[in-house]
């Protein structure tokens, strides 16, 4: 485990060599590859998931989620727009307070 460590880490400074890997973007890169060492292993079992996941996901009501949330964000955005503009010109207010004072 940890010389496939090693190795994400020098592949990564390869890839990108002015910075150092942040510590998500190497498990990520570990999760990729245990994912594609699991399917080179068995790719049977992987194929089933796989259409497992997207039968799945083809049953979710997708059509009623995404209707959903479009009437939610549309009947909240006025509010949260209102607020801020309240608080930016709070801020202005504010500014100019700051300038004025010695």
């Amino acid at each position: 485990m940890r010389e496939a460590t090693r190795e994400m880490e020098y592949d990564l400074a390869v890839m990108n060599p002015q910075t150092p890997p942040h510590a998500a973007e190497l498990s990520l890169h570990q999760t990729l590859k245990r994912v594609e060492d699991y399917v080179r292993e068995e790719p049977t079992k992987a194929v089933v998931v796989a259409l497992g996941t997207g039968l799945v996901l083809n049953l979710l009501p997708t059509r009623m989620l995404a209707g959903v949330t479009a009437s939610l964000a549309t009947r909240l955005l006025p509010p949260v727009l209102l607020g801020l503009g309240v608080l930016k010109a709070f801020e202005i207010c504010c500014e100019k307070e700051d300038a004025r004072v010695p």
